[in-house]
């Protein structure tokens, strides 16, 4: 078990998700909720307003494997407020 642990800490890396959202209340808390609650920490995050006043960019900095972080974008596209997700390695 310990070198499974230690084989998945050599495979992360850090990725950043880019998020559109919209601008309404408890969006920022329920995405935050939904990736620290199964465990993955998020090394930075960066919350703004667009040119559209109805939504938000979320710049969300992640450590994980490929693998981690593909499911994190799939449950985020599965949010209602959650309009778009792109990430990319850093």
């Amino acid at each position: 078990m310990a070198k499974e642990k230690e084989e998945t800490n050599k495979d992360c890396e850090i990725y950043r998700l880019n998020c559109f959202v919209e601008n309404r209340p408890g969006v920022l808390a329920r995405i935050v909720g939904l990736i620290s609650g199964r465990g993955y920490n998020i090394q930075t995050l960066n919350v703004g307003p667009t040119e559209d006043g109805t939504v938000s960019r979320m710049r969300i900095d992640v450590l994980g494997t490929a693998r981690v972080v593909e499911q994190i974008i799939l449950q985020l596209r599965n949010q209602v407020n959650v309009i778009e997700v792109t990430s990319r390695r850093m």
